[in-house]
């Protein structure tokens, strides 16, 4: 039979557990949002950043390894906005996040919205990132983020570029 002092160190113990993992799991949704403010600032110096030296980004418009080599893939595509009028802002939806120790596993969607002709906005495509985290001396970063295109539908083993369609 466990002591009353042993019943509330095993409480105390549980909550700080929880509390870690919820810290873990705030700190992880800021990453998300500092990405999603890179991306869509352009500044892919800072995106490629979010990653370890060996991460790995990979989607539809190649594959970028560690932060320059991501930064490199995903500058061919991401020109500077020509007027705030053309430009897209990313959201981040449905977002799943699975902490084990010092790695991670998330899930979540993405939509482009941009203006539309009229002046209203306009959902430009819906899609998906498959991601692993780990915490690193400056936070958590990305070691791996899958993305794919879900709307208009493109079958999401072809868009995995260079991952072996995992």
């Amino acid at each position: 039979m466990m002591t009353d002092a042993a019943a509330l160190q095993a409480r105390l113990d549980a909550m700080e557990k929880r509390l870690a993992q919820a810290e873990d799991r705030e700190a992880i949704w800021r990453l998300f949002m500092a990405m999603q403010a890179a991306i869509d600032n352009r500044d892919l110096k800072a995106y490629g950043e979010g990653f370890t030296e060996d991460g790995v980004w990979a989607g539809v418009v190649g594959r970028g390894v560690g932060p320059v080599g991501i930064a490199e893939i995903l500058g061919q595509y991401m020109k500077p906005w020509d007027s705030e009028a053309t430009r897209t802002w990313h959201v981040t939806l449905d977002v799943l996040i699975d902490i084990d120790g010092d790695s991670a596993t998330a899930s979540s969607k993405f939509q482009h919205i941009t203006p539309a002709e009229n002046g209203t906005l306009r959902v430009w495509h819906l899609g998906a990132y498959d991601d692993r985290l780990v915490r690193t001396a400056q936070g958590w970063k990305f070691t791996q983020r899958l993305a794919y295109v879900i709307v208009p539908y493109m079958e999401p083993k072809f868009q995995r570029v260079g991952t072996g369609g995992e």
